[in-house]
């Protein structure tokens, strides 16, 4: 009898650990889902930055595009939002398009990584990335690849006159042509 007694209390005991590990995930999920308070003020387009990736080029290193001296602009988009940098809390990246203007696809790349950072004669390092995307290879062929934001807060870097672009381009095998391409991209401003 004592050993249905013990058994009992070890399923009262079980139960009530399952319900305190079920409490503890409702609050996690709950903390990890707070919500977003940040308050959109205006979007700044970057559009039409125009690089060719070149045919042959080895596939075991990464293709790197450089563009230095990108005007950010930021007086002229403060003005126009009738606002200033105090005002600003976070700028975000929102979208990109990579496209093909010769109408080709990007069959041979694997991935694509933009990052921005301070003008100067120094590569920028891949936490200054804004935009990705990886795994390429399991999506359709297309001349069109829409690039995913990352979670950097790019504010440091766009609230100076200008910055480095740098177009990062990882292959799956060389590509077989020239590939003229432009990138566009909209970062986010919040309070």
């Amino acid at each position: 009898m004592s050993h249905a007694h013990n058994l009992s209390g070890h399923s009262v005991v079980m139960n009530i650990m399952k319900q305190l590990v079920y409490i503890f995930l409702t609050v996690l999920i709950f903390a990890a889902c707070r919500r977003d308070n940040r308050q959109p003020l205006f979007d700044l387009a970057y559009p039409n930055f125009r690089f060719t990736i070149q045919a042959g080029e080895s596939p075991v290193l990464p293709g790197a595009y450089a563009i230095r001296g990108v005007a950010t602009n930021i007086n002229f988009f403060l003005n126009q939002n009738n606002t200033d940098t105090s005002a600003i809390s976070e700028v975000s990246a929102y979208s990109a398009t990579l496209r093909c203007l010769d109408g080709f696809d990007y069959v041979f790349m694997e991935g694509v990584s933009v990052r921005i950072c301070e003008d100067g004669t120094e590569n920028c390092t891949p936490a200054d990335e804004v935009f990705y995307i990886d795994q390429l290879q399991r999506y359709p062929e297309d001349d069109r690849i829409d690039l995913l934001p990352g979670l950097r807060n790019a504010k440091r870097d766009l609230f100076r006159e200008s910055v480095r672009l740098e177009i990062v381009v990882f292959f799956a095998y060389s590509p077989p042509a020239n590939y003229a391409s432009q990138l566009d991209m909209v970062f986010r401003a919040y309070r």
